[in-house]
């Protein structure tokens, strides 16, 4: 007989034995049994029982003798020299029933975390793959400078990605949907690629759909000017001071890419207005630049307020790539009759009640801190549309399918 089966044996004798045992004692004893008790080994001579209680075991002693004793002669078959081992610190002082409970919660813990990193996977293999494709998101929003129906399509953060080849997919949608007005809000290209060639090709073909315009993000900024444009790094590259500051001087610096854009057809917008007339009205659209709250009034106070108070009754169109500066100047009394932007993705992550997961200036659970960070707010009475943007490439992207927002502003 090998080892293996030796082992075996032991095993099934020490089952019998216990099994035995049950039956004969009454529960008291047999409940100390299986906490405080163990057969260690079974072999020709003796059988050897480890007791690791903190209690005397003469109780036990005597209880059993006439009990246990004729168990284990029963079960081999023979009378053994039978020797009780005390182990205070035997098998760390657990008992077997508990471990056997530890081992149970052990496989229990265990069975859950594959069961969490089980379902984990599936969630990021499924949001990869539903990620591949883009969804619509459709708003309505009214204003009595509306005589029908105005729609605008905005994309957002795309970060060079692409649906269909040459987006071929997202363009056909777009003409689909028959907008009189598309908004890029930024971050079209991303300042690690630098492919700048991606955003002219699409700027040529949604030029040709509608009326087409582009506001610069963090990562058109990046590209093309060499600081970020906060009050402190403009004043400095220019050597202005609030008493000498001039608001133009930003957009007087080189910039190719914007006149590869424009030579596409697509207008870029730089703290700057452009009017166009839709059907039998006349709409305004303001596109922000300095979207930094500290250099907002700073570098575009007089081309804003022109845009804003001259010719109120042009409907008005706030394009900006971040919507910081709606949560930091709350007071303002007017900021068109409908904002765009983009800058969050979302939250990247959509936690369902929760809501938006994180972002880099909100960080955890950003809309609680009352950050806007996807949909519609208000912001001073006008509606602020937030876009998740239409970036997929990265698996981290859960519960938030990329979006194409589609607004219809109506007169009721």
């Amino acid at each position: 007989m090998d080892i293996i089966d030796t082992i075996e044996l032991e095993e099934k004798k020490r089952e019998r034995i216990k099994d035995l045992f049950k039956v004969l004692a009454t529960e008291e004893i047999y409940d100390i049994w299986a906490d405080t008790f163990d057969i260690e080994s079974i072999d020709k001579k003796e059988v050897v029982i480890s007791y690791h209680g903190t209690e005397s075991i003469k109780k036990f002693k005597k209880a059993c003798k006439s009990t246990l004793f004729p168990c284990i002669y029963s079960v081999t078959g023979e009378k053994k020299k039978i020797k009780i081992v005390i182990k205070k610190n035997g098998r760390k002082g657990l008992s077997p029933r508990v471990k056997k409970n530890l081992r149970a919660i052990k496989f229990f813990v265990l069975g859950m975390l594959f069961v969490c990193f089980a379902t984990a996977v599936i969630i990021v293999l499924y949001s990869y793959i539903i990620n591949r494709s883009f969804r619509e998101t459709f708003y309505s929003t009214s204003s009595i400078k509306v005589d029908s129906n105005v729609r605008v399509i905005q994309l957002s953060d795309m970060h060079g990605s692409s649906y269909g080849r040459n987006n071929e997919d997202l363009l056909k949608r777009i003409k689909a949907l028959e907008p009189d007005i598309i908004i890029c809000t930024g971050d079209m290209v991303d300042s690690t690629v630098e492919d700048l060639d991606y955003a002219v090709s699409l700027a040529t073909e949604l030029s040709g759909i509608a009326p087409s315009y582009y506001i610069y993000g963090n990562n058109e900024v990046e590209t093309i000017y060499d600081i970020p444009l906060n009050e402190k790094e403009l004043d400095e590259k220019f050597g202005f001071t609030k008493n000498n500051r001039d608001e133009t001087a930003l957009l007087m610096l080189e910039d190719n890419f914007e006149e590869a854009l424009e030579n596409a057809g697509m207008k870029v917008l730089k703290n700057e207005k452009d009017t166009i007339t839709v059907k039998t009205m006349t709409v305004d659209i303001y596109g922000v630049l300095t979207s930094n709250p500290s250099s907002f009034w700073s570098y575009s106070e007089k081309a804003f307020l022109d845009y804003i108070n001259n010719d109120p009754a042009n409907l008005k169109i706030t394009a900006i790539h971040e919507p910081f500066i709606f949560e930091e100047f709350t007071s303002h009394d007017y900021w068109g009759d409908l904002i765009v932007c983009g800058h969050t993705h979302g939250g990247i992550m959509r936690i369902p009640v929760l809501g938006p997961a994180y972002t880099h200036e909100g960080g955890i659970l950003p809309e609680r801190k009352g950050n806007f960070v996807y949909g519609r707010y208000d912001a001073a009475g006008s509606p602020l549309i937030v876009s998740s943007g239409l970036e997929n490439s990265t698996i981290m992207r859960i519960n938030n399918q990329p979006e194409l927002v589609v607004i219809d502003v109506n007169k009721f």
